[in-house]
């Protein structure tokens, strides 16, 4: 684990699978984690989390509302009132995870795109990056990523799609990451994505206690798997795990420094 990012996971989820996060953290920081991104389940858990990592200043937060939030009848605009008022009582590190989801149909492609663009008018308000959130929604995203401004940067968390949508994304001047998927026999052409993605404009991740990486597929995932997704990504990037690992240290850690308002 040493000096390895895990840019995406999520502690309350990990903790809801019976994981001891203390032991967690302490086995994760003992072995060298270099730190990494804890993202919400939910819009107000974010508390809650806050109080989980205050002792560890390596693990940056992000709060968000993600698609599902776009559920029910609601007015969208009372929904995000509600997370800005509750946002005035809390500092994150970015907004997230956001966006489009239209595997699972979580309300209306309208509601979900009005819940997203909302959110990012929030992190640029605050001069924060964004995590964005996508599947089986390329073109409405990629429609989406031309139409606003984020000019705080931000991340498409564990991309799962073309090189046309990663243009888009690297176009914009965001960052990609990929996760444990790219280590599953049959994603070929996903692996041929992370080759062509610049060094400088790459992360890392878990999605923990998701996706875990093989030969681990099927049980859950905690960021101690980063281990097998850096090696597969290093095999294909050409290089080093200890010349990968700096470079996403590197790009992790300016992604974080271009917003430091401090």
């Amino acid at each position: 684990m040493h000096d390895l990012i895990d840019s995406h996971f999520h502690l309350v989820a990990l903790q809801k699978k019976g994981i001891d996060l203390k032991d967690l953290l302490g086995d994760l920081f003992h072995q060298g984690f270099a730190g990494g991104i804890d993202i919400g389940i939910a819009a107000d858990d974010i508390g809650k989390r806050l109080r989980l990592i205050k002792d560890y200043p390596l693990i940056k937060s992000a709060a968000g509302i993600g698609p599902w939030g776009a559920e029910g009848q609601e007015p969208i605009h009372l929904i995000v009132q509600r997370f800005y008022d509750l946002m005035q009582n809390y500092q994150v590190d970015c907004i997230g995870e956001i966006g489009l989801d239209f595997h699972w149909n979580y309300g209306t492609p309208a509601r979900q795109r009005s819940l997203c663009i909302a959110q990012m008018e929030l992190a640029t308000s605050y001069q924060i990056p964004v995590i964005i959130h996508t599947r089986t929604a390329d073109a409405a995203t990629i429609d989406l990523l031309q139409t606003v401004a984020l000019p705080h940067s931000g991340i498409l968390h564990c991309f799962s799609s073309t090189w046309d949508l990663a243009q888009i994304v690297l176009d914009k001047g965001l960052y990609i990451s990929f996760a444990g998927p790219i280590t599953y026999k049959s994603n070929v052409q996903l692996r041929q994505v992370l080759a062509k993605v610049p060094l400088e404009r790459l992360l890392l991740e878990t999605d923990s206690p998701f996706l875990s990486p093989e030969p681990y597929r099927g049980k859950i995932n905690t960021p101690l798997r980063m281990v097998e997704i850096y090696n597969e990504a290093a095999r294909i990037k050409n290089l080093s795990v200890t010349e990968l690992a700096q470079q996403i240290k590197t790009n992790f850690s300016t992604l974080f420094c271009m917003n430091d308002n401090s």
